[in-house]
Formats: C-alpha cells, sequence, structure tokens
C-alpha cells in the first residue's frame, strides 16, 4: 500500500511539473522581431568589458580596501567594514542636510538633483499642491505629512488619494536610500506580525476619500486594503474588505491578491482556504477584474501551508492550470512555492526539481517579488537533502550566469545558500576536493559558520590521521580568524582530533606543533577569564586534552598551570577529567622525573575520590627519589599506604 502511494505520489509530481512546462511554453511568443537599432545603455560596455573577467577569489570585494590591513577576515569584519564606509555617506547626507546653506551652489549643468540639499518645510512656509506632488512622487513621507499639514483643505482629490497610497505603503518609516545599499544588504525583514501604525493623516484622507463617488470609494479602499496587509494588520483589511463585499466596491487586482495573501492567516484549514480562494476568484469575475501572476504566487504561497500533502498537489495542479488558461509567465516567486510544495514529497520529488532547473535554465525571469531573492537558497538547500552534487553544481552554476547572482538577496540568503553548499560538497566528495573548493570560497566570498566548521571537523575524524593532519593547521588558523575560539563545541571536536585520533609518536614535530594550539586556546580560556566579571565554565574533556597535548610537547610549566587550576577552581570545570588522561600524563612526568606536576596531579584524584590515587602515589614514591619534604608531603595525602606493594596493574606498566 505505501508503494502505491509513494507511485501515485510521483505522477503527481511529474504531472505538476508538466503543467508548469506547458504554462512556460504557451506564455512565449512565437513571432519574431529584429529592431533596425539595438538600444544601449550607459554601461553596456563597461559589462562586456566585465563579463570577460573572471572572478579572483583570492582578492575581497571591490568595496574593501585593497590593504592587508583593511581586508577584513571575518563576518564580523566583513559588517563592520562594509556599514563604517556607508557611515562616511550617511554622514555626508547629514551634513548636507543640517548645513544646507553651505551647498548651494552650481556644482554640475545640467543641474544633479541628488548634490542640491532637500528643502526644510516649517510652519512659514509656502507650499503648493505641486511641492506635495513633488515629495509624493520622491517618497519623502515625512515632508508630505508636513505640507499636507500646511494645505489643510486646498487639495483636490487625486492629490489625496496619491497621499494616502503613500502612507499606506510606507506606514511608519521612510523608504530605503538606494544609495546605501549596504544597509540594505545586513538588514533584517521583520515580518509575520501586526507593525502598523496608524497616523492620524491616514485615518482623516480615508474617511474623506470614502465619502465621495463609488470609483474613488474603491480606490481608497483598495489603498487601505493593500497597507494592512503588507504590514500584517489582518483584522482590519478583513474588516474593510467585507465593507467593501457590503457597498458593492469592486478592488483593483492588488486589492484582491492582498487579501489572498492573507488567507493563510485567517483559516489555517485547508479546504476553508480554498474556499476562501474561490470566493475572491468569484468577486473578481463578478468585478470584470483579471487575475495576475502575483494571484497565483499568493495561492500558491496558501498550498503550500498546507499540511495534508495531497490536498497541496491538487490545489496546486489547478492553480497551474489557471495559470496556463490566463497565459501567464511564472516568475521565480511561482518557482519558488513550488520547491516549497514538492520539499514536503522527499525523493519523489527529485525528477520535478531537475525538470524547473532545466526550465530556468532557459530563461530566467526578471525580479518582480521579495520572494524572488529566497529561490537559490531553497533550491540548494533541496539539492543538499537529495545529496546530489551535480544538481548543487547545477543550481551554483545557473546562480552564476549573467547577472542572476542579484536573486540572492541580503547576507543573510547568501550565508546560508553557502552553507548549504559546502555541506553538500562535503558530503559527496573527498575532502582533498572539498578543500579545494573551500579554499576558492573563504574567506572572500564566504565565511563558514561553526555549524559548518563543526561539520567539517567531525568529517576529519572519518579520515586517516595522515590525512586529517594535513588540514588540521588550516582549519585552526581559520577558526582563530573567523573568532571561533568561544565555540565549545569546535574546541572539544579540534583538541580530540590532535589528542586521539591523531596521536603523533613520541617523537614526531607535530607534538610541538599541537601543543601551540593547546596553548593558544588555553591562553584564550584564561584571557576571557580576567575580563569577564562572570568567569566562563569550560568543558573537563577541554581541559584534559589541553593539558595531555601541552605534556606530549614537553611544556610543562604550562601543564602544570592547567592541572593547578582543575584543583583550585573545580567550579569553572564541568565534569572530571578522563582517567586516561590522568594517566598519560602521569607516566609522561614520572619517566620525566617531574615532581611538582605529579603532586598537582595526586590531589586532583584525591579530590576525585578515585581508587587509582594509591596505586600512583606508590609509584612515583618507588621511581622517584624524593626529599624528606617531598617524602612529608605524599605521606600528608595518600596517608599509610607507601609500603604496600604495587597492583598488578602498576607492576606490568612499571
Amino acid at each position: 500500500m505505501n508503494s502505491l502511494t509513494r507511485i501515485s505520489r510521483r505522477r503527481l509530481c511529474q504531472e505538476l511539473i508538466i503543467r508548469l512546462q506547458s504554462t512556460a511554453a504557451t506564455s512565449s511568443s512565437s513571432d519574431i522581431y529584429i529592431p533596425n537599432r539595438k538600444e544601449r545603455g550607459p554601461t553596456d560596455i563597461l559589462k562586456a568589458l566585465e563579463s570577460t573577467i573572471s572572478r579572483d577569489y583570492t582578492a575581497p570585494h571591490y568595496k574593501f580596501h585593497d590593504d592587508p590591513y583593511l581586508m577584513p577576515l571575518s563576518r564580523i569584519q566583513n559588517r563592520s567594514y562594509a556599514l563604517a564606509r556607508e557611515a562616511g555617506k550617511k554622514a555626508a547626507m547629514w551634513v548636507r542636510q543640517e548645513h544646507s546653506n553651505l551647498f548651494y551652489h552650481k556644482v554640475a549643468e545640467p543641474e544633479i538633483k541628488a548634490f542640491v540639499p532637500p528643502p526644510v518645510y516649517t510652519e512659514k512656509s509656502v507650499v503648493t499642491e505641486e511641492t506635495l506632488l513633488y515629495e509624493i512622487s520622491n517618497c519623502n513621507v515625512s515632508d508630505a505629512i508636513t505640507i499636507y499639514d500646511l494645505l489643510k483643505v486646498d487639495i483636490t482629490i487625486p492629490t489625496k488619494q496619491a497621499l494616502l497610497e503613500l502612507l499606506c505603503f510606507y506606514n511608519n518609516s521612510q523608504p530605503i536610500n538606494t544609495d546605501l545599499l549596504e544597509y540594505r544588504w545586513y538588514q533584517t525583514n521583520k515580518r509575520d506580525k501586526n507593525i502598523w501604525i496608524t497616523r492620524p493623516q491616514i485615518n482623516v484622507l480615508f474617511d474623506f476619500l470614502i465619502q465621495q463617488e463609488p470609483k474613488v470609494a474603491a480606490a481608497a479602499y483598495d489603498a487601505m486594503i493593500c497597507g494592512l496587509a503588507k504590514y500584517f494588520s489582518i483584522d482590519k483589511a478583513w474588516h474593510l474588505y467585507q465593507e467593501c463585499q457590503k457597498k458593492r466596491l469592486p478592488l483593483s487586482v492588488r486589492g484582491y491578491n492582498a487579501m489572498i495573501s492573507l488567507v493563510q492567516f485567517v483559516n489555517r484549514e485547508g479546504e476553508k482556504s480554498r474556499t476562501f480562494v474561490k470566493d475572491i476568484y468569484k468577486t473578481m469575475a463578478e468585478n470584470g477584474v483579471t487575475p495576475n501572476i502575483y494571484t497565483f504566487n499568493a495561492v500558491l504561497n496558501i498550498a503550500a501551508s498546507l499540511s495534508s500533502k495531497k490536498e497541496a498537489l491538487d490545489f496546486t495542479r489547478n492553480i497551474l492550470a489557471d495559470i496556463e488558461y490566463f497565459q501567464l509567465k511564472p516568475s521565480l516567486t511561482t518557482y519558488y512555492y513550488l520547491l516549497c510544495i514538492l520539499s514536503k514529497f522527499d525523493d519523489s520529488a527529485y525528477n520535478s526539481f531537475v525538470q524547473i532547473l532545466r526550465s530556468l535554465k532557459k530563461e530566467i525571469p526578471v525580479v518582480q517579488n521579495a520572494k524572488d531573492m529566497d529561490f537559490f537558497v531553497t533550491a540548494m538547500n533541496m539539492s543538499r537533502q537529495f545529496c546530489d552534487r551535480q544538481l548543487g553544481e547545477a543550481v551554483n552554476e545557473l546562480l552564476l550566469t549573467g547577472d542572476n547572482y542579484k536573486f540572492i538577496g541580503n547576507n543573510y540568503n547568501e550565508s546560508n545558500y553557502y552553507r548549504a553548499y559546502l555541506e553538500l560538497i562535503l558530503a559527496t566528495e573527498n575532502f582533498d576536493v572539498f578543500f579545494k573548493i573551500y579554499n576558492k570560497l573563504v574567506p572572500h566570498v564566504t565565511i563558514p559558520e561553526p555549524s559548518v566548521m563543526l561539520t567539517i571537523l567531525e568529517t576529519l575524524g572519518c579520515y586517516a590521521a595522515e590525512i586529517t593532519m594535513q588540514y588540521i593547521p588550516k582549519i585552526w588558523s581559520h577558526m582563530i580568524m573567523f573568532g571561533h575560539l568561544d565555540r565549545e563545541d569546535l574546541l572539544e571536536c579540534l583538541l580530540n582530533l590532535m589528542s586521539v585520533h591523531c596521536k603523533p609518536t613520541t617523537d614526531s614535530p607535530l607534538n610541538a606543533q599541537f601543543a601551540e594550539i593547546a596553548l593558544t586556546i588555553w591562553d584564550h580560556i584564561q584571557s576571557r577569564n580576567n575580563r569577564r566579571i562572570q568567569h566562563t565554565i569550560v568543558n573537563s574533556t577541554i581541559m584534559g586534552d589541553i593539558a595531555v597535548l601541552l605534556v606530549r610537547g614537553g611544556n610543562i610549566d604550562k601543564t602544570m598551570d592547567v592541572i593547578m587550576s582543575w584543583t583550585k577552581s573545580p567550579h569553572l570545570i564541568t565534569g572530571s577529567v578522563a582517567i586516561e588522561h590522568i594517566n598519560e600524563i602521569f607516566e609522561v612526568c614520572l619517566a620525566q622525573g617531574h615532581a611538582p606536576v605529579i603532586f598537582a596531579i595526586l590531589e586532583y584524584v584525591i579530590s576525585l575520590g578515585l581508587e587509582e590515587v594509591g596505586d600512583m602515589a606508590k609509584k612515583f614514591h618507588q621511581t622517584i627519589p624524593l626529599t624528606s619534604t617531598q617524602e612529608n608531603l605524599l605521606i600528608s595525602l595518600v596517608g599509610d599506604i607507601l609500603n604496600l606493594p604495587l597492583s598488578k596493574e602498576q607492576q606490568s606498566s612499571a
């Protein structure tokens, strides 16, 4: 029965993608038009020259200075340097605005508006309706409100409608300056909660406009519903939509699309959602409103949110049939929602996913929606789930084709994309191949997150010690570079690789190198505790590995400091050091005659209440000649057990 279910789902997925392909095919025109002259943009020549140059993966982004001391080498530095550079632009804008009287000289002919300081409006300013329309066209929300308050009632209805649309679209915020690219790159969007703020001007404008003729009232309702839906004021949007229904006021396609986008927040059950969408379809048809691709993208979002796989597929098939009926061209958002739906079907969605990539390889849609930026991240995550290297490379090749990289969106999406890509390569290729790609991307294209670094270290533990040793120095240098020394899980995994998995022979020079790494970690822990009022608690496994690596490297003084911290600051260590580590340190110090370290070890073993303390003390007493003071100290620690014979295990080791 389960196999039949899987087969039927596979067929449904295949039918879904066939519908999508036919939709894309029917939307393209077969007519070929050859223009007499091809228009060229002002930067087309520069783009053509840029396409002839391959990317230098050893160099940072062009926005950073080509100076070794000013090249960011961590995620924090990337953000700090980029935003610091942009802060200079903000400072210049502030100076131009606050001291506008200094910038009225003409520096260009014809005049460049960006160089001219913006006007400052006060209660004494003389303004007209044309002034208001100018500020509305430039999306200056605060200035538009100020001018509106100055004009009061001397404004025509079309201008009031334009102002209402501006206030509903931006609501409580100024539009982001298009010159501040880095601010937008590192910005995180706050969504899925009501962030609508009611302005008194919005209420005044809306109350006035809905009292006008039906066409004006419908436009006012349309603007309000779109604004409320954008900022997730669901109850108010629903209330206004019902008012429109009662008054028989038709909305534009934008208004109906906005209401469809809120369906999943109102009716979470599948059948109710579909019924609600059908009602909106019916209302649109009655009012002569033709749906567009944004309409069906909103409905696909509902289908993707359905918990039932069968309902989601059935709903999606109907949506694709409607797209084909209206001869609409799918956008990248359409494909994104299809991926969200297909991801529910595990391996049965593989062929459909491949077909989507093939169809997009022929033609990438233009940017139409914010959700377009989520396609490539979702596609790479699906490639990782399928564990298919070829799919991942196909997605990556598609992203790097032409100017498609704009679809990566922002810093958060880029980080998620390369995390999935690196994990896919790590899971499907040997480590040599992975590390070539890793060196190509890190650190100037992407900086691995701690979770990715942990996966790399865990994967290294699956290879032979000879292979693992080759990559530990590079991984360690990147851990320092990226600020990962505070990640306990990474330190524990790295130290375990050096102390257990890659345990060198006694005469190996690697012991000194590993001891240097352990010493760096120990110094970092100490400096971190010295800087903080509340000390950091460290895993006992880390402390044990540090001590073992130090003693193997011959750094007895630091080994002594580490062991003394076990007894002096037990509250800063979770758990107890493994007896295997204790025995190894004890044997090395015993062979080299380091009595102070052995005393510290015995003191720690006594604090743990381990039975091995007696045999260790007797072996210590019989192997190393002690002074009378040292013998008295040993007796005070272990009592009258020194004259007893050694255990069989101690005798064999001796």
